[in-house]
């Protein structure tokens, strides 16, 4: 390839996230609950550390630059439709929401908190910061490229949350909020936002499990639209990905 730096770092993605699910698997055969959130969230850390370090040595990149939020106002107006989605989320949980059963304090340490602020750090770095830096890199930086490199992050992030088992949905729901966050980056280069709204997210999506839901009709309705709002973030993500920001230029 003629420009190496444009797309190596999907390379070290991907090798990374294999060592990484490699030694998850054969950890969680001899751990769980509590122990397994702190493990993994060590893990996760350490593999977050170790993108964040190939990024800075291939692309000649400091960590501060990297991790320093930057265009913010492209950020946010990139992110609208992960906003829109997150927005319809925090209604359904309103709506929804009965009480938290059987979660102990040792979980909402390990797997609430912990967890999830070590995966918004290395998954993003992951998955959207090597996976996605390369564009930078390009000779034409179009909308056409940039769609590809997000549609790039998208089967990535959709396929290491089916490793352990196929699941369609499963698939294009998580590729398409890795989406929604790739659009994001490419279009501001800022990866704290993501890393900040993974995160939140995922602290409300992991609680989820533990949570005991009013069945009102409401609910169901909102609920049953849950599909069609995630559709509904790709589609705004994509405009939004293909629009130019502001200045001409990330």
């Amino acid at each position: 390839m003629k420009n190496k730096k444009a797309w190596i770092g999907i390379v070290y993605a991907v090798a990374v996230a294999a060592v990484f699910i490699s030694i998850s698997l054969l950890v969680m055969e001899s751990l769980s609950g509590a122990p397994w959130y702190l493990f993994s969230s060590l893990l996760r850390l350490s593999f977050g550390v170790l993108a964040l370090m190939l990024m800075c040595r291939t692309y000649e990149r400091k960590a501060a630059e990297i991790l320093m939020p930057g265009q913010n106002k492209a950020a946010l107006r990139a992110g609208a439709g992960f906003g829109i989605f997150f927005f319809y989320y925090l209604i359904l949980y309103a709506v929804g929401f009965g009480r938290i059963a059987e979660l102990s304090f040792g979980i909402v340490v390990s797997r609430i908190l912990l967890q999830q602020l070590t995966t918004g750090f290395y998954e993003e770095l992951v998955f959207r910061g090597l996976v996605l830096e390369g564009y930078f890199h390009q000779d034409r930086k179009t909308w056409q490229v940039r769609l590809l490199y997000a549609a790039i992050s998208f089967l990535l992030f959709g396929a290491i949350h089916v490793v352990t088992g196929w699941d369609l949905w499963r698939f294009l729901s998580t590729g398409m909020i890795g989406f929604a966050f790739a659009a994001i980056y490419l279009q501001s280069r800022n990866l704290i936002l993501p890393m900040i709204l993974h995160f939140v997210y995922d602290i409300f999506a992991n609680l989820a499990g533990y949570v005991q839901w009013k069945d009102t009709a409401l609910f169901m309705n909102l609920n049953g639209c849950f599909e069609i709002m995630q559709i509904v973030m790709l589609a705004v993500s994509i405009v939004m990905l293909v629009t130019p920001t502001g200045k001409g230029k990330c």
